[in-house]
């Protein structure tokens, strides 16, 4: 019983591991939108989530699994971001109180 519980704790430290791995980086991502975020700098520390989106500071944030979560304060407008990291991709929902849309960044390094 202890071997088990040791060997599920080790999956689960590296399972936090691999995610940092795979968010930290640059991102960006396309569209029509002009307003829209275009590029995504990430850095994963545990369970901390840390970065800019477009230059702009990344603060609250945190990753928990494949989701993710942080905010930004652009030009005064405090704009909150939800996703998660699926098929090398991260897809996320962008809210302020001008905009929701869904957003999704590709890996650019």
């Amino acid at each position: 019983m202890k071997r088990i519980l040791a060997v599920l704790s080790i999956s689960a430290v590296l399972s936090f591991v691999g995610l940092g791995a795979v968010a930290d980086g640059k991102w960006s991502a396309a569209g029509t939108d002009r307003t829209a975020p275009r590029a995504l700098s990430l850095h994963v520390n545990g369970t901390t989530l840390s970065g800019t989106i477009d230059g702009v500071a990344i603060t609250h944030g945190g990753v928990d699994g494949n989701y993710l979560w942080f905010q930004a304060v652009s030009k005064g407008v405090l704009t909150q971001y939800k996703g998660k990291f699926a098929a090398g991709k991260i897809q996320l929902r962008e809210v302020s109180r001008q905009v929701q849309r869904q957003l999704v960044f590709t890996r650019t390094q």
